[in-house]
């Protein structure tokens, strides 16, 4: 299954937020949520820049051929399709008038509008109003698709190009759809590179705006600037890539390192990392199998996860050292059994703990752990006794043996564990929490740089926060919007916010547009208006098809816009019909205060912020992680009572929280911040410190093989977390750190475990047999 699954190309999912809960139960929000994610997920924004607007657009003409050659883009926007958007402005131009318009003809001053529009067709568009008069004489059509233009942006009517000015220089906007979805990255490394249908992800949009990019600046004095989720997926992409096979080469060449230390045999040391392998292989077919993908964070947590795999078999070989001749591997895991049967049991109560809370994510390193430890162990248990049977007991091992006895002689006593209690307690009233989804992502400088000089040129650019607006009709959203406009306009004039974007900007609700036309009616069928067009030679034929279509025309619904090359593009702010009525999004831009956003109250109006709504919800999962953290303890003592009695259990739980504690008090003392992915690693702690606990209570007074056991076994657990804590990537690293720190801690705690006689209950027996022990 597993070679099947990787000919076909492994499903692998790169969106940080799939890893995430959904942290939205409304399903109106949702949809709106998913639709802006989408639309911006696709969207990617360019702007060439030069010294002069001819030097701009001739390099945006090229960087705009670049894209399209490249076949990764849907679609590539430099000139705006005027024609077709002047058709439907010119079916609209009475219903969608502009309201300056309006309320100077519900003044009277039917003779100062008609003077104004004569005089302009003297002015810098003239040429385009005289173009048009027979067909639009008061240029509502123009003036229509003029107020789609955003206020800063130079629309160049010959060209059709959008031109901005900024930095000494004239920018060019390209705008490109991307053909790829930018978090989908399950296509083989070696498809074809000139063959676009055989790949997925972000690769080929972020590969073919940089060629775009270096192509535009070949020109002398042309800058070129990009924008879009791609360029940072395929980066974290590549970054979390580079980090699964770094931290995968270290923690095996430092695991091979530490086993032929203490082994000194090759064949010993293949046959510990046998259940490595299988256990990796069954986590990965077992995860897809059940997620239906897996991700790059899975990948890069369970690298290190299940590298406690390679404990059962380190444990095995161990006990061989100093045996007698006599010695056999069936013996060996009949003895061991019961202590890697618990230690595994633990292991996964503690993986499975993370499966509880409803996070994707962590559901999805549960299962990729817990699975990869069960076939670990049937692999040592079910394979090895065949395998194995003629190996023979090896004793150069002991030496290293030896000195870790003697480095355990010096920890821990109970005056050490005084001592170490101030420090404990400072660190843990300096622990603070924070879970914000933003300390979680890191942002490239180069491209961090980008965003933020195509921000301060386009003062459009949406943020990811906006408003929801809904009703019980169209028409009541349009309305709301219009309200919310309104609250909004004092914040656009303080700068709090520096652009919005609505469909009710342009598409007001029926009963404003009937209005509008009753006013355009009244006032041009009065004999002054037909006087005017005469005046400026219109002939009787254009003038009664003016008179005609003003009389035709009716308000504009909202299936009739959005179906229209005019309002096609607002297309992404409509919801449509929902459970509740219908809906509609308001996107605001460079927002400098959310609070005051959040403030705004209106029926039907909501301010929806998803990445502090995320950060709330993850804030909870911390603490829901430390509850779990506390019940599986009680769970773990349960199921260890019946062989080691209370006692005895506790006993084994004590060096784990022992070291869960320290590893929270080194982060206070360190300055870093608590929250929901190193609480979970907290349960990681608690399930490795018993397992060591375990192979220490059961070894009895002769520990040498458990303590060499253990050492093995947190060594290389510490060299794939150790690499894990130097992670780029915040969450892996937070992670990482808290178990670095736990582990360690835990291995230095753990031969607390034998502070009573191992006997004292009837069901435990030390590991080795007073045979073995007294050769």
């Amino acid at each position: 299954m597993l070679a099947t699954l990787l000919q076909r190309g492994l499903p692998l999912q790169t969106n940080l937020m799939a890893m995430l809960p959904a942290g939205e139960s409304d399903p109106v929000v949702l949809a709106a949520v998913q639709q802006l994610e989408q639309q911006l997920g696709e969207r990617n924004v360019l702007l060439i820049g030069a010294p002069t607007r001819e030097a701009a657009m001739a390099a945006a003409e090229q960087a705009a051929n670049s894209l399209t050659q490249s076949q990764a883009f849907a679609s590539v926007v430099l000139r705006q399709p005027r024609n077709d958007a002047l058709a439907s402005a010119t079916a609209f131009r009475y219903a969608l008038a502009h309201p300056a318009t309006i309320a100077q003809l519900q003044n009277g001053e039917l003779d100062t509008y008609l003077q104004a529009q004569a005089a302009q067709l003297y002015g810098p568009l003239g040429h385009l109003r005289s173009a048009l008069l027979e067909r639009d004489p008061l240029f509502l059509a123009g003036d229509l698709i003029g107020r789609q233009v955003a206020d800063g942006v130079d629309f160049d009517p010959a060209s059709g190009m959008v031109l901005l000015r900024g930095d000494n220089k004239f920018w060019v906007l390209i705008q490109a759809k991307s053909k790829t979805r930018a978090f989908d990255d399950s296509a083989p490394e070696d498809a074809a590179a000139d063959d676009i249908t055989q790949k997925t992800g972000p690769a080929p949009t972020a590969t073919a705006i940089y060629a775009a990019i270096n192509s535009a600046q070949t020109a002398s004095g042309v800058e070129a600037l990009a924008a879009g989720v791609a360029l940072h997926t395929d980066l974290a992409s590549k970054k979390a890539k580079a980090e699964i096979s770094r931290i995968g080469v270290g923690s095996w060449i430092g695991s091979i390192l530490l086993m032929w230390l203490a082994f000194r045999r090759v064949w010993a040391i293949a046959l510990c990392l046998l259940p490595l392998l299988i256990a990796t292989g069954v986590a990965i077919v077992t995860t897809v199998s059940i997620m239906g993908s897996i991700h790059v964070m899975t990948l890069v947590f369970g690298a290190s996860l299940i590298g406690v795999a390679i404990d059962y078999g380190t444990h095995c070989f161990a006990d061989s050292l100093g045996a007698d001749k006599d010695w056999t591997i069936a013996q060996a895991v009949q003895q061991l059994r019961p202590a890697l049967f618990y230690g595994m049991l633990t292991s996964v109560t503690g993986y499975l703990a993370l499966a509880i809370a409803p996070f994707p994510g962590l559901r999805e390193i549960a299962v990729f752990s817990a699975s990869g430890l069960i076939a670990a162990y049937l692999t040592v248990v079910l394979a090895f006794p065949t395998l194995l049977k003629n190996y023979r007991p090896n004793t150069k091992g002991m030496r290293l043996t030896d000195l870790l006895l003697k480095a355990y002689t010096l920890i821990p006593s109970k005056k050490y564990l005084l001592l170490l209690l101030i420090p404990l307690l400072y660190g843990l009233s300096q622990l603070r929490a924070d879970d914000h989804l933003q300390r979680f992502y890191t942002v490239d400088p180069a491209l961090g740089q980008m965003e933020q000089r195509i921000k301060n040129l386009f003062r459009h650019a949406p943020e990811s926060q906006f408003f929801l607006i809904e009703g019980r009709s169209a028409d009541q959203v349009l309305q709301r919007e219009q309200a919310l406009l309104a609250k909004l306009n004092p914040l656009l004039a303080n700068n709090t916010i520096s652009a919005t974007r609505s469909i009710s900007q342009h598409l007001p609700d029926t009963a404003s547009q009937a209005q509008r036309l009753h006013v355009l009616k009244t006032a041009l069928s009065t004999p002054q208006y037909s006087a005017w067009l005469r005046e400026l030679g219109l002939s009787e034929a254009a003038i009664r098809a003016d008179q005609t279509a003003l009389a035709q025309a009716q308000p504009v619904n909202i299936d009739q816009w959005l179906k229209s090359d005019l309002g096609r593009v607002d297309a992404m702010l409509w919801l449509g019909q929902t459970e509740r009525g219908f809906a509609s999004l308001l996107l605001v831009s460079n927002i400098q205060d959310k609070a005051a956003l959040a403030g705004i109250s209106l029926d039907g109006v909501r301010f929806v912020d998803k990445v502090n709504d995320l950060s709330e919800l993850m804030a909870r999962y911390r603490n829901i992680a430390l509850l779990l953290t506390a019940l599986s303890l009680l769970l773990m003592v349960a199921l260890m009572t019946p062989r080691h009695g209370w006692r005895g259990a506790v006993l084994i739980i004590l060096p784990s929280v022992l070291a869960a504690l320290g590893a929270l008090a080194l982060f206070g003392i360190l300055g870093m911040a608590l929250n929901i992915f190193s609480a979970f690693a907290l349960l990681i702690v608690l399930a490795l410190g018993i397992d060591y606990a375990i192979f220490f209570r059961e070894s009895g007074e002769e520990a040498h093989q458990a303590m060499l056991g253990v050492t093995l076994d947190s060594s290389t657990t510490l060299l794939s977390f150790g690499l894990l804590a130097m992670s780029s990537l915040p969450a892996a690293q937070s992670f990482g750190m808290m178990v670095l720190f736990g582990v360690t801690l835990a291995f230095i705690f753990a031969p607390m475990a034998r502070l009573a006689a191992p006997a004292s209950h009837p069901d435990e027996r030390p590991l080795q047999s007073e045979k073995q022990h007294a050769a």
